[in-house]
């Protein structure tokens, strides 16, 4: 300890220990509410409004992921990674406090602008960190992303299982409170001219279409296909989105790029990316869904809150191992190599799982597979991405992809929690999801992760420098 602390004179270090602190407490933010999820589908008996937990979050991480970026380029990072965590932290505070479930989701919506930690993370390791420890430094931000989850859901667990579920807010918040302090040993960032000419609007307005087309899915879920109203908010979340894709098109200086989108590399990427978070993060989700359910429901295998973050350790592992291999692989195969490897690995895993999911071992087993299998291909198209994409507009194209990995996350989130609560086994007033419900989506998560084998073969052959 002694030790640590003496490290953090050295102002480098001090900058690194900070950025670890600040995407540690994002990560908290995103993966504490996990393990508290089958809880309060029980208690609260409105599964698809606690499902919102949930998509409230990813849907406001989108946006801030997108803007926060370019703001912090314009007005400085360090002051825009001070308001999002100390936003963060408020909405932990109002989710901790009230006891209205729709209270408890707006503040879960304001705990979403965590999402901009890591552009933010990265950009600050390159403007304040020394040129030869940058790659380290990013290196350990990323590590610290993939590491948090696992954290997330042992805490979580034991919070859940020792605890009113409630204090998983309280603890999310105290993390925050304390990364927004060390922000302390990190430089003020300089702003950037040009913020009166950039769309700052434009660049948050495909927020409603994302929104509309959730609620869209949710009317799907209670009034069927056979209701006009239904297909009518799927067809207003499409021309939202048409709209907002028009407009950043035509602006001269706009916030997300949607003409760098267009570019084949970059394009096809995306479109991986799209395939892979639809269906490999959702295990987030059906993971401990599946662990906690009670054996007599006829799926599942009845653990508690704790032993499930125990039992999602390894697959955290074998991501964050996964993603630091994937770049030095890179490297010496290419990166379209690396992006086929890992949508077969994540497709192969949701299809053995569509197919048995009654043994324990196996289930774990295939985490760790599909996990790594994301963190493989997402390693693997950052690569591509940053190589394609202007030398002054990669931390833009870096942000875009995180976005779109984001929103195609939400919107696989709320399908799932949809057919989760449609077929359900009730006993003694408690309400589970039944085993048809969970083949479905096991089926649904490798339809989907299909895209990405589709996908990866058309990237360039052409080997790819290593980020890192």
């Amino acid at each position: 300890m002694i030790e640590l602390f003496a490290s953090l004179r050295t102002p480098w270090k001090s900058r690194l220990f900070a950025l670890i602190m600040a995407e540690t407490a994002a990560g908290l933010e995103t993966t504490l509410v996990f393990a508290a999820l089958p809880t309060l589908m029980r208690t609260l008996h409105q599964p698809v409004l606690a499902a919102w937990l949930i998509t409230a979050y990813l849907l406001v991480s989108a946006s801030s992921a997108a803007a926060g970026a370019r703001l912090g380029d314009l007005f400085g990072r360090k002051k825009v990674l001070a308001a999002v965590l100390f936003a963060a932290s408020l909405g932990s505070l109002i989710s901790f406090t009230v006891s209205d479930i729709r209270w408890i989701v707006a503040g879960r919506a304001i705990q979403g602008l965590a999402g901009a930690v890591l552009p933010l993370c990265y950009g600050i390791a390159r403007e304040c960190l020394p040129q030869e420890k940058v790659p380290v430094g990013i290196g350990a931000v990323n590590a610290a992303n993939g590491l948090c989850a696992a954290i997330g859901f042992v805490l979580g667990g034991l919070i859940v299982d020792h605890a009113q579920w409630q204090y998983v807010f309280a603890c999310s918040g105290i993390i925050c409170a304390l990364a927004l302090l060390s922000l302390a040993f990190i430089p003020a960032s300089p702003a950037r001219s040009g913020a009166p000419q950039s769309d700052l609007l434009g660049g948050l307005l495909f927020t409603p279409a994302v929104a509309v087309l959730l609620w869209a899915i949710t009317a799907f879920q209670s009034g069927g296909a056979a209701h006009f109203s239904s297909w009518a908010w799927l067809a207003a979340s499409l021309v939202l989105l048409a709209g907002w894709a028009w407009h950043e098109a035509r602006h001269p200086f706009p916030l997300i790029d949607v003409r760098l989108l267009a570019r084949r590399d970059i394009l096809i990427c995306n479109v991986a990316v799209i395939g892979a978070s639809l269906g490999s993060l959702q295990v987030l989700q059906v993971f401990p869904l599946l662990l906690q359910q009670p054996v007599w429901t006829g799926v599942g295998f009845g653990v508690t809150a704790t032993l499930t973050g125990l039992l999602k350790l390894p697959s955290n592992l074998a991501s964050a191992a996964s993603a630091t291999w994937a770049g030095d692989l890179c490297r010496r195969i290419g990166a379209r190599g690396v992006v086929i490897a890992g949508a077969w690995s994540s497709f192969l895993a949701w299809t053995i799982l569509a197919f048995d999911h009654s043994s324990l071992w196996l289930t774990v087993l295939l985490s760790c597979m599909s996990a790594s299998g994301f963190a493989i291909l997402f390693t693997g198209t950052i690569n591509i991405i940053v190589k394609a994409a202007p030398s002054d507009r990669t931390s833009e194209a870096t942000a875009m992809t995180v976005t779109i990995r984001t929103v195609a996350q939400t919107i696989g989130s709320q399908i799932i929690l949809v057919v989760f609560a449609r077929s359900m086994v009730h006993a003694n007033g408690l309400s589970f999801s039944s085993p048809l419900a969970f083949t479905l989506v096991f089926g649904f998560l490798s339809a989907v992760s299909a895209i990405s084998i589709v996908a990866a073969p058309l990237l360039p052959k052409a080997k790819v420098d290593p980020v890192c």
